[in-house]
This record gives C-alpha cells, structure tokens and sequence, in this order.
C-alpha cells in the first residue's frame, strides 16, 4: 500500500500523533479490549533463536568481510554526489511516521476493528504485533489527532547528500549488533526485543519501505494488575533450603571454568554448553576498534546523533505541556514516590561523613572498653586504646579533621581520593569501623551499613545497589564474607548487593599473595562453582548468591596500559610477572567465567548474575569497546562522548550507564561538561548514582541530592527525573518479580505498552516519543541494508 507524499518544498511540518492523555483509569480499562496477535514463530523462543543466529551467520556480512571493507576503505570524497537508483527515485521524498501509515491504513479498511486487525497483521512487518493506533489508543482514531506532536521531516532518510556514508556504514553497524546479541545470548544477560526483532526481520523480504513499524504487543490488563507499586518482601537467607548435590565437577581450561558431567558409562563428559574464545572475542574486539577510528562511520553516526538531540529538543517544545497534563492525571504518583535505584554506590562509603564520625563517637560511648584490633605482634588493644595510642581524642575530630570529603586537592589525583577513605588518615580506623572480615568480624561495619539500610527503609522509595569487594587473594574470601552477610542479617527489601573485583593483580603479585593471574580467578570463581554444584560444601556461600546480582571491575582506568592484542596469547596460568593484565584482559576472564557460571546456576533454576563493571571514567575509549562486546551495563561511560560510534551503538542497544556527575567532578571532569544532559537527550539509557557518598554528599539521601542538583543545573523537569528512575529500576540487578512490582508486570513489553503510568509516572507521550525515534533509526538501517543490496545484485546481474 503506497503512502501520500507531502510537498517537498516543506521541510519540517508537525503531524498529530495518538498517545492519549485521557483519565488515566478510562486509560487502562480501554487497553483491555485489546487483541493480541503474536507471531507463531516468536513463541518458540529456542527455535526462534537458533533460526535468527543462523540467518543472522549467512546474511549479514561476516566479521572478515567488514574488516576488509574497512582496510580497503580510502578516504571520503564529498564532493561527487551519489547517483539515484532506480528504487531510490521510486521513493518519497518525505517520510511519513509509523502512526501515520497506522491511520491511514485503518482509514482504508473496513472500520470493524477485528477486521482491521487482521489485515494489518498481514503485513510482513507487523507478523509479530497488533494495530499501534487500534489497539494502544483508544476507539476513535481520529479523535486522537490532537494528542501530541511528532516531528516529520522532508530531507531526512533519503538525504542523497548522506546516502553514500549510510552505505558504508551499515556493514559495520549490523556486524556490531549482531556480536553484542551473540555474547548476551550465551551469557543469559539482557538484549533489546527491539533490536532481536529488527536483525531478523530486516532479512526478510518487505515491500514496504516506508513503513518501521510502531506496533506493540500490548497484553491485557486484568483488574488483578496491581495500580501502584507493591513491597516485595525479601525471604530470610536462612529459610532458603540447600539444594542436593549434582554430579558434576569444573576443569579449569585457558582460563575458564568448563563443566563436566558424569554419563550413564560414569565417564566425566563436557556439559553441552556454549563458550567464547579469546581468539573469538579478539576477533570481534579487532573489528570494533577498526570501526571507531573509520571516517565515514564516524560522520554517520555523529550525524545522526545531532539528529537525536535535536529531535528530543523539538519534541519537548511541542509536547511539554500535553505531557505535563497526562501526569498530573495519574494521582497519587510523583517523583518522590517512584521507585529509584542507586545503581552504583560502594558500601564502604554508602554513608555520609557525619554520619560516620557520630557512628565512631558513638561506639567510643558505650564500647570504648570492646577488643577491636589486634596489632602484628599479637597484642590485643581496646578502643580506648586504639585512639590513644593514635593520640587522637574523639571528641576533639570534627568533620574537616575526619579528612573522608573530596575536594579540589584530589582533581585528577586518584591516589588522594583512595587516601580518603582512611579516616582521620588512620588505616587502622577503616580497618576496625569499615571493613567485613577483622577482629571482630565486621560488627562495627555491619551496625554502620545497617544505619544507611534504616534511613533506604525508611525513605521506602529508595534502592541501592552495594558494591562489596572480593580482591581473588586467597580461597576463603567468599566464606568470610557469606558468614559476615548471614550472621549480620543484611539483606532488605531496599538493597542489593553487587562483587566488585578490584584489579590490582600487581599488587598481590608484588606481595606474593598470588603467583600467576590464573590463581587470582580460582579464587574468584571455584568456591562459586563448588556452592552451585555441592551446596552442602559452602551453606553460607550458597544462601550469600541468592542475594547478590552482578559483579563489577574496579580501578584506576586512567593507568597507562598494554593493549590486549599485543598480549591475549599468553594464558592467565602464564601471567606471572607483576605487570597488570590490560582492561580488556581482566573483562574478558571474569566474562567468560561468569558465562560458565550462569549455565550452570540456570541448569539448576537458579538465579544468575549480570556483568557491570566501571568502565569509560577516564582511559582509553577502548575500554568501552569491550565493556560493548561482554558487559550488561557500564558504569560513569564519561569517554564515550569522544566517540560517535561507539555512542551510537549503545543507543542503538539501550546499554544502560549510571552515571555520577558529583564523583566525576571531584575527580575528573567537571560538572558543567559532564555528558549526562547529552546522553539523556539523545535516548541513551542513563540513570543517576551516588558513587561514594562518604566523599561527595552532605545529607542522608544522597541519591535525591545527585537528582536535585541534577535538576537545577540542567534544568531537568519532574517527567524527566521520572524517566531517569524508571531507567535506574530497569538496568538495576533486582529480580524480574519486583521489577514487575515497581514497574508494573509488562514492564518488558517495547514502546507504550511496557509503560505503567501508575508505577513510573512516565506519560505515554514521552515513552512513546522514545520508542519512535529508535524505530526510526533502526529503518534507516533497514533501507540503507536494501538499498545495498539491490546494487550488490545489480552488479552480479551485469
């Protein structure tokens, strides 16, 4: 079916879309006359996924070709205009939106909306998804013209000035998607529905190049959905049974863990189970780094990046206020009370600074008499005994002499900003009020964490994600702090905890703690596989990875480093000088193994972990190449504003990035040239964090601190410090069941119809605005895929 062309010589017009800011009740109770129509082929999730990769494998270009188009590609010439093929002249010049084709399809067939349904999902683009305009909006569609504002530009797709790059880069670009769908895949981490859905149907054949389509599966809502968040209550690791052990055991290979299991022949077999190399991963990681320092590819994306920007900016303008009005109809919902996640906070500075010198002055008062340290020749000291031995008097520290708050003096110094974690400057101090495993097993830091976890309870809207340190010195690391974790009785409905692995492996090798990296991750990994498969071996263990979510890399990224290709042939059992292991090195192992480890927990029906580590604070933009390739989500992502590319995919991916603009201006790059604006503008998934409060916050709620300053300096509105929380609860480790409580149960679903508006107070208009502008750009690929194409089959014909 052809679409109507408007006047070329208009170059912007503004065409009323069909996201209703009606009574958000009336809302509700009409998406339930909603009818679903799925693809067959999408319910067979196993098959569809062996059937996309196969496709995926034969049609996209491979790894090779791409990096062959990419040597062999000169420099740009700007100068010669690209010539029109014949399809290309066939097109209009104008480029109608998905909700246009959507009403005047329904204006075309017969008004009976089952009728119209049917035919619509004839379409090859719409076999997985219902009418966007029958089934989302509500009955009348025409009377839904006036509800907000899109965009439509004249000279925008089919911009012969920019065709040629387009061509160039869509190669590369599908490649790229395809390796971070390959790597999420095996490792059981999360990919975009949209973009699945796209890779597999832009090899399809489709006639209609005007049409991206905006249609959603939108499920039914039962009466039963819940209208407003619910607390989920976390069970007491106690109460968690130890499952029987399995016949399995683990062999160390390269570097990663591989699982065998016993035949009928009681022979140990490997376990059937999916793996990356690192030849394979330098492979793909080869082609990454060739595609970010690739002209054309670069001016590509960089473009449509400014387009981005540039369309959210006209978007707010025309629909700021119908969003306003959309929001304030869902009562009772505010930015105070949606649900908001700290996705990047360390425990050992969750606190603020006063907080902490009231803890110390505290236990002086009522356990000044309490055996906390024991010092290396076995002598035994008190408290009291600590600080006079320190001559420090209690009451006389006050905050400026605590010494924990970043200030200028530790701008570009990293070495000063771990110096503050020292109270007092006194490692003995952290060592005795901030650490898990001491003298006294942590008490004193247990009751300290227990304060922050009061006041998150307290707030009962506030989440947070605490790092704890697993260093990989030594095997019983896990043990000490499972019991810690146990015996303190941690957990609570508003915190989850993460392992942060800190790479200083030349630290411990200088120390002679570790004799090659390969014993750094046995100790990281064996206990975890021993739990999983004997859980009677660590009972404590066991319970412990129930309740944590992911693991992180830390350190200093700014360090100078080799790169992974000039050393990934040595293996980690052959790593034994006391240099460090580049950042992709350490990214890779903990990836691979991390993969392995969740096969096996998902063997089981357990839970499984996420990969999010630091990544983009400072250092080489190659670290976000391989945080692209093998990482769920990153942290801080401040350096991928120095490359389009690499930005434009993790757009295009919806990789998630918490970002702390109060940490990196203490210690990196100021707060008024802090990307996060940018990012959030152009759709990357940002969400805002704390980092250390310890060092950069003054008030018990310092995540309501980063967003309130957040707000005043970059003039944010409440709707998009809402979409910023529901981004947080979305790249957030909590489980799929308390995500559906806090975001409500089809949170999943692409577009609109994953939105609750009584969970997220994010109107319709916004997200539906989001979903748009990624629909449009994944079009833009799909043309420039068959525009190419057809001159491949054009050249092989002649």
């Amino acid at each position: 079916m052809s679409t109507n062309p408007s006047d070329t010589n208009e170059n912007i017009k503004t065409e009323n879309s069909s996201v209703p800011v009606s009574n958000k009740e009336q809302n509700q109770e009409e998406s339930t006359n909603v009818v679903k129509s799925v693809d067959a082929q999408l319910s067979k999730e196993s098959s569809q996924e062996a059937q996309s990769e196969q496709i995926l494998e034969q049609s996209i270009p491979s790894s090779y070709q791409v990096l062959h188009q990419l040597s062999n590609r000169s420099t740009v010439n700007f100068n010669k205009s690209p010539s029109m093929t014949t399809s290309e002249r066939e097109r209009p010049t104008v480029k109608n939106t998905s909700l246009d084709y959507e009403l005047q399809t329904s204006d075309d067939q017969s008004t009976t909306p089952i009728n119209s349904i049917n035919q619509i999902n004839k379409a090859p683009e719409t076999e997985h998804a219902t009418s966007f305009a029958t089934n989302v909006l509500s009955h009348t569609k025409r009377d839904l013209l006036d509800t907000f504002k899109i965009m439509k530009l004249a000279t925008d797709v089919y911009d012969t000035l920019f065709i040629e790059e387009l061509k160039d880069s869509i190669s590369p670009l599908l490649r790229a998607l395809a390796i971070r769908q390959k790597y999420m895949h095996h490792s059981f981490q999360s990919y975009p529905s949209t973009i699945e859905n796209f890779l597999t149907k832009i090899l399809q054949d489709d006639d209609q190049y005007q049409r991206t389509s905006l249609n959603v599966n939108l499920p039914k809502r039962e009466e039963s959905d819940p209208p407003t968040t619910t607390a989920t209550k976390v069970e007491d690791p106690f109460t968690k049974p130890l499952l029987p052990p399995m016949d399995a055991c683990v062999r160390v290979e390269k570097g990663t863990f591989r699982v065998y299991t016993l035949n009928e022949q009681k022979q140990w077999i490997p376990a059937k189970n999916k793996h990356i190399t690192i030849d394979e991963f330098i492979e793909d990681y080869t082609l990454l780094s060739k595609m970010i320092i690739d002209g054309p590819l670069q001016s590509f994306c960089h473009r449509r990046l400014q387009y981005l920007k540039t369309k959210h900016e006209l978007h707010t303008l025309l629909n700021e206020v119908k969003e306003w009005s959309e929001a304030k109809l869902a009562s009772h919902t505010d930015f105070y009370n949606v649900q908001k996640v700290d996705t990047h906070i360390h425990a050992v500075a969750s606190m603020h600074q006063k907080s902490l010198l009231n803890f110390m002055k505290k236990k002086m008062e009522v356990s000044s008499n309490m055996q906390v340290y024991k010092k290396p020749n076995g002598t035994i000291l008190t408290l009291k005994e600590v600080f006079d031995e320190l001559k420090l008097d209690i009451n006389n520290i006050d905050i400026d002499q605590l010494g924990v708050h970043a200030d200028r003096n530790t701008f570009q110094r990293f070495d000063r900003f771990n110096a503050n974690y020292n109270p007092v400057g006194k490692m003995v101090l952290r060592e005795i009020f901030m650490k898990p495993t001491n003298y006294i097993d942590g008490v004193f830091y247990a009751e300290l964490l227990k304060e922050v976890i009061a006041n998150l309870e307290a707030s009962k809207y506030q989440h947070a994600e605490f790092r704890m340190s697993i260093q990989g010195k030594s095997m019983n690391e896990w043990d000490k702090l499972a019991k810690w974790f146990l015996k303190n009785k941690m957990h609570s409905t508003n915190v989850s905890y993460m392992i942060q692995v800190p790479r200083i492996f030349t630290y411990h090798r200088s120390s002679g703690q570790l004799k090659n990296f390969q014993e750094l991750l046995t100790n990281l990994f064996q206990p975890l596989f021993d739990a999983t498969i004997n859980p009677e071996s660590h009972p404590d263990l066991f319970r412990f990875m129930l309740y944590f979510s992911g693991f992180d890399s830390v350190d200093d990224e700014s360090k100078p480093e080799r790169s992974i290709i000039a050393c990934y042939t040595v293996n980690p059992d052959q790593w034994n000088t006391s240099e460090n292991p580049p950042y992709a090195y350490y990214l890779f192992y903990m990836y691979t193994n991390i993969l392995a480890l969740n096969q096996l927990r998902k063997s089981r029906g357990l839970n499984i972990y996420q990969f999010r580590p630091h990544c983009g604070e400072a250092g080489d933009v190659s670290h976000l190449s391989s945080a692209y390739i093998l990482a769920e989500n990153i942290s801080h992502g401040l350096v991928l504003r120095e490359s389009p590319v690499l930005q434009y995919l993790y757009y295009l991916c919806q990789i998630g990035i918490a970002m702390s603009p109060l940490s990196n201006n203490s210690l990196f790059l100021s707060y008024n040239q802090n990307p996060f604006l940018e990012y959030f503008q152009r759709g990357l998934c940002v969400s805002l964090s704390t980092d250390d409060p310890l060092q950069f916050h003054f008030t018990q709620e310092p995540l309501m601190e980063e967003y309130s300053i957040a707000a005043q300096i970059w003039k944010l509105s409440s709707i998009d410090m809402c979409e910023i929380a529901r981004n947080s609860v979305l790249m957030s480790g909590y489980s799929d069941e308390v995500k559906k409580a806090w975001l409500g149960l089809h949170y999943k679903e692409p577009g609109i119809a994953g939105n609750d508006i009584r969970c997220s107070n994010v109107p319709n208009i916004r997200i539906g605005h989001r979903y748009e502008v990624l629909c449009e750009e994944l079009r833009l690929l799909k043309l420039a895929y068959h525009s190419r194409q057809e001159e491949d089959t054009d050249v092989d014909t002649f």
